[in-house]
């Protein structure tokens, strides 16, 4: 949170990526799948938050911090704040679909109430969203090696040239492997081969900010509608889709970032909790809601689904932060739910 802080293009830009994430997921029917908000989420939501990711770990990890902090010792952080939740959040869905849903053949990914299906939705092919924390964690493995190496070659004399076409070299290698490679669902491999050039590309932009900020400045007025355009209409799909809706949102981000409040700032702080807990609102709505209410426009089922999605884990959230101080023994839960 303390990044987010300090930046407040990157509090908004989370915000901003979080609604299209609740958007995406608030479908009642396979109707609503067609509805050009959700697909128009879909092209670019999932790539912006690798961006965001690649981002943060650019700049909460400068050269000090690399040169003092051991692989073994980021990998355990890691794994503490996106695996333990992972784990948590991971196994009650899986309980949920087992226990409640009496017929399999109803679920997008069918599981059954044994360790074989629990492995399997726990190693290779989580329930639901959840497949974004494995992928993240991956591409943490990988990336944290080869970052630290060229911050601690180039970074100490600020070798932009070097790093920037380092950072394009991977990306390029990252890509030809995922192309070449097998599909390996352990741990999401190959989903984080995918994603690691958004990654990267996020840092990337962190490296060299101050660069590309004046550029997208200096052409405000031509940016911004081009990619916005190019985005909404949904003329374009797969990699050239995402980087235009990834530069439109960092850009529109950039320019806003002096009118960011600090209500935005704070709630970036909930929008990890706001992706682990959003998945039961929906479920809610979509299933027994819908069954109690069949006349009720799936239009207004699906608005009340992204109004729970969103609002119940930031209730959550804060009621968990003000319980937190008077309740000791209770703090560390915060961990389960992304706080």
């Amino acid at each position: 949170m303390a990044s987010k802080e300090k930046n407040r293009q990157m509090a908004l830009l989370t915000v901003f990526a979080m609604i299209l994430v609740v958007i995406g997921h608030s479908e009642i029917n396979e109707y609503q799948k067609e509805f050009w908000i959700r697909k128009w989420a879909y092209s670019f939501h999932m790539p912006l938050f690798f961006f965001i990711s690649g981002f943060l770990f650019c700049l909460t990890n400068p050269v000090d911090k690399l040169n003092r902090i051991s692989y073994f010792e980021f990998i355990k952080s890691k794994a503490i704040r996106l695996l333990v939740p992972f784990l948590f959040i991971n196994t009650i869905i899986f309980l949920v679909k087992t226990i409640i849903v009496k017929d399999p053949g109803e679920l997008l990914t069918p599981v059954t109430l044994s360790w074989h299906s629990f492995i399997n939705v726990t190693l290779f092919h989580p329930v639901g969203f959840m497949w974004f924390l494995p992928t993240l964690f991956t591409i943490f493995i990988l990336v944290f090696p080869f970052w630290k190496c060229v911050k601690l070659s180039y970074g100490m004399n600020h070798n932009m040239l070097k790093i920037t076409g380092l950072i394009l070299m991977a990306i390029i290698t990252a890509t030809v492997i995922g192309q070449f490679l097998p599909m390996i669902f352990f741990m999401q491999i190959s989903n984080a081969l995918d994603y690691i050039p958004y990654f990267l590309t996020g840092v990337l932009y962190c490296e060299c900010k101050p660069l590309i900020d004046k550029i997208i400045y200096k052409f405000r007025g031509v940016v911004i509608p081009l990619f916005l355009f190019i985005s909404v209409t949904l003329l374009t799909t797969g990699v050239v889709a995402s980087l235009c809706g990834i530069i439109f949102s960092v850009s529109l981000a950039l320019l806003l970032e002096k009118k960011v409040t600090p209500f935005i700032v704070s709630l970036s702080s909930f929008c990890y909790t706001i992706f682990l807990l959003s998945y039961f609102p929906h479920v809610f709505v979509r299933g027994p809601l819908a069954r109690i209410l069949p006349d009720v426009s799936p239009l207004i089922l699906y608005a009340l689904s992204f109004i729970l999605g969103f609002f119940i884990p930031i209730g959550i959230g804060i009621l968990f932060k003000k319980i937190k101080p008077s309740c000791k023994p209770i703090s560390k839960l915060g961990l389960l739910i992304g706080l």
